[in-house]
C-alpha cells in the first residue's frame, strides 16, 4: 500500500486569537503540520491577555485590554461551548451600566458578557493547548519562493503556506519585501483616532491603559462601565468580576481614542514624565466619573501601558480573511471582520478553511480586492448580541 502524501505545512505568525483559532481548526481538518510563531514573552493571546501582579504579597488579576466578549454567531458558539467544557470561560452576570460624570449610573441590558476564568488569559491558553505554539519567537523575515511555491521563514525552515494573523507597523514591515505586494497593501496601517474616508488603508487606534489597585474596596454598584467622558471610555472592577476575597481592590481604566492619540508616545519606551502625566489624568478621570474622592482614597498600585495598534477603525468588506491562492497566503484578524474576540476568531476560521480548501485543489482569491469600510465600533471593542443564540452553559448538579 503507498503511503499517503504528509500534511501541508503551515505557518502562522501571530499567536492572537484568530491564530490559534486558525491553526486549531486547520488541525482539526487534517492539516497537522501547523506551526504558530507569536512574539508574546510570557503567553499567547495578543490583546486578549491578562497581567497577574502582586500586590501586598497577594496575585492580583487585571485584564488589561479585552475586557470580555459577547457571542453572536453560530460558529463562535461552538468555540465558546468548548471553552466553557475546559473551564475557561464563564458568564460575567455584571452589573454592567454606562456612566456620565455627575449622573446615576444606567445598567446595560440585553448583553451577555463572557470572561476568562482567571483572567481574559485563560481563553487563548486554552486554544494554545490544541495547537503547536512557538512563544516569545520574533519573525525577522518571510519570503516567498516562486520556484519551489514554498515560504522560508526565517531560521525555521519552509512551509507550504503562509498566514499572518496581527496588523500593525509589523506585519507591514515583515511583508514589505515578501515577495506578495497585494498582501502587502492590504497590511499598510495609519494610526489616529477617527477614520479618514478618503483612504482606503487599514487604520488603528491607540489606547492607554491604567491599572489601579485600591487597598480597601470603593463599594460601587457596577463592575464594568461604558464611560462617557473626553479621556476615559471604560472602567472595570477585575476583583468583584473574577469574586476574588482579596480586601485590595484591582480596577482597569481605559481611555479614549482622542486620549490616545494627544498622548501617544513610543510604545516601547515611555518616558517617566508621560507616565506620570497619563497616570494623573486617567485617576483624575475615574475619580469625576465615579464620584470618588481620590484624596482620601490613595491607590497602592498604579501601572500604565500604551497599545499604540490598539483596535481598528474599518474592516473589509464582505470577507472574512484574506487569501492569495497563487503565493499560498493569507491574513487573518478581526479587523477584517469586526474589532473583537468573536471577529478575530471568525477570520481564524475562514482563513483556515481557505488553506483546507487550496490543499484540496481550490484556486481562489478570496477578499484581496475588496475595500475596507468604517466601522463604528466602541474604543473598547464591538460587542454584537443576537439573544436567540445567547449561549447558556448548563450547570452541573
Amino acid at each position: 500500500m503507498a503511503n499517503s502524501a504528509p500534511s501541508p505545512s503551515v505557518a502562522l505568525i501571530g499567536g492572537g486569537i484568530s491564530g490559534l483559532v486558525c491553526a486549531a481548526r486547520l488541525c482539526q481538518l487534517g492539516v497537522t503540520n501547523t506551526v504558530v510563531f507569536d512574539t508574546g514573552k510570557r503567553a499567547p493571546g495578543g490583546r486578549c491577555s491578562s497581567r497577574y501582579i502582586s500586590i501586598d504579597g497577594t496575585l492580583q488579576i487585571f485584564d488589561h485590554a479585552v475586557q470580555f466578549f459577547t457571542v453572536s454567531d453560530p460558529r463562535f458558539c461552538k468555540i465558546v461551548s468548548f471553552l466553557h467544557s475546559k473551564k475557561a470561560v464563564q458568564v460575567w452576570p455584571g452589573p454592567l451600566v454606562t456612566l456620565k460624570p455627575g449622573c446615576k449610573p444606567e445598567e446595560v441590558r440585553g448583553l451577555q458578557a463572557f470572561i476568562g476564568t482567571q483572567g481574559i488569559q485563560t481563553v487563548p491558553e486554552c486554544l494554545s493547548s490544541l495547537v503547536q505554539l512557538r512563544g516569545n519567537e520574533w519573525i525577522n523575515s518571510v519570503q516567498w519562493d516562486p520556484v519551489i511555491k514554498k515560504w522560508k521563514v526565517d531560521d525555521h525552515g519552509w512551509f507550504d503556506y503562509l498566514g499572518i494573523a496581527h496588523n500593525g507597523k509589523c506585519a507591514d514591515r515583515l511583508l514589505a519585501s515578501a515577495g506578495v505586494p497585494e498582501i502587502h497593501k492590504l497590511l499598510k496601517v495609519k494610526f489616529g483616532p477617527e477614520i479618514d474616508p478618503r483612504s482606503n488603508v487599514m487604520q488603528l487606534c491607540s489606547l492607554w491603559v491604567l491599572l489601579v489597585a485600591f487597598p480597601n474596596k470603593l463599594r460601587l454598584s457596577f463592575e464594568g462601565a461604558f464611560v462617557d467622558h473626553p479621556d476615559i471610555s471604560w472602567i472595570g472592577n477585575n476583583t468583584a468580576k473574577y469574586k476574588s476575597e482579596s480586601p485590595i481592590e484591582c480596577w482597569t481604566v481605559i481611555s479614549t481614542k482622542n486620549f490616545g492619540a494627544l498622548h501617544k508616545v513610543p510604545q516601547e519606551f515611555i518616558p517617566p514624565t508621560k507616565e506620570k502625566e497619563v497616570i494623573h489624568l486617567l485617576l483624575s478621570g475615574f475619580g469625576e466619573v465615579t464620584g470618588i474622592n481620590l484624596k482620601s482614597t490613595n491607590p497602592c498600585f498604579t501601572k500604565v501601558q500604551l497599545w499604540g495598534a490598539a483596535n481598528p477603525l474599518n474592516v473589509l468588506h464582505g470577507e472574512e480573511c484574506v487569501f492569495q491562492a497563487s503565493h499560498n497566503v493569507g491574513i487573518c484578524g478581526d479587523w477584517l471582520v469586526s474589532p473583537c474576540v468573536e471577529g478575530a476568531a471568525l477570520s481564524g476560521l475562514a482563513l483556515a478553511e481557505a488553506i483546507n480548501n487550496h490543499c484540496k485543489g481550490e484556486r481562489r482569491d478570496i477578499g484581496l480586492r475588496k475595500p475596507l469600510v468604517p466601522t463604528m465600533a466602541r474604543a473598547l471593542g464591538a460587542f454584537p448580541t443576537n439573544k436567540s443564540l445567547l449561549f447558556r452553559p448548563k450547570m452541573q448538579s
